[in-house]
């Protein structure tokens, strides 16, 4: 049983993406509830490709707060308080190479929802564990790491391997893609 706040309030957040055609997909604890790796969700991190002021008006009857990028985040942010929803704008990170980019790549869905990809959120979780010195996310970069082992590599790996990752994460996937079924 996974604990996690209601799922109507998501999905009606979610539908003017859909009808719109913006890509987006759920991320973060989600995205590890959804493949068996965490057991709680406090909240839903959902990624999306489209313009921060687009995105906005598409939301202007909604209460939001708008966040712009800050220390390692080199993305921006409209959050739903009562939706209990972090709509994430073109998810990225300032690291020492540049700004790394993770991919909105859908990969399945769970509960009507599309849900993203475990390479891009393993590398987003190790650049943050990196950059804040941060246990909880470390371990779960290592969940989805495990899991990619186990299952193989999503489509979203080999856009993500064009990133400027840290060069330990970038092994890490290259290892992953090396083992993925299909490349044996």
């Amino acid at each position: 049983m996974i604990d996690h706040p209601p799922l109507a309030p998501l999905h009606a957040l979610l539908a003017p993406l859909a009808a719109a055609g913006i890509p987006h997909a759920l991320g973060g604890s989600g995205l590890l509830a959804a493949l068996g790796l965490v057991d709680r969700v406090n909240d839903w991190d959902v990624t999306v490709e489209a313009d921060e002021h687009a995105l906005a008006a598409l939301y202007s009857a909604h209460a939001f707060t708008r966040h712009g990028n800050s220390g390692g985040h080199a993305d921006h942010k409209l959050t739903f308080a009562a939706e209990r929803t972090e709509l994430i704008v073109r998810f990225a990170f300032f690291v020492p190479g540049g700004i790394v980019r993770i991919p909105t790549v859908v990969t399945d869905r769970w509960n009507d929802v599309p849900i993203g990809s475990p390479a891009g959120w393993a590398a987003a979780y190790a650049i943050m564990a990196e950059q804040e010195s941060d246990a909880r996310r470390a371990g779960r970069a290592e969940r989805l790491f495990a899991w990619l082992e186990t299952h193989g590599a999503d489509p979203g790996l080999s856009m993500l391997l064009a990133e400027p990752l840290p060069p330990a994460i970038a092994a890490r996937l290259r290892s992953v893609a090396a083992g993925s079924p299909g490349r044996r």
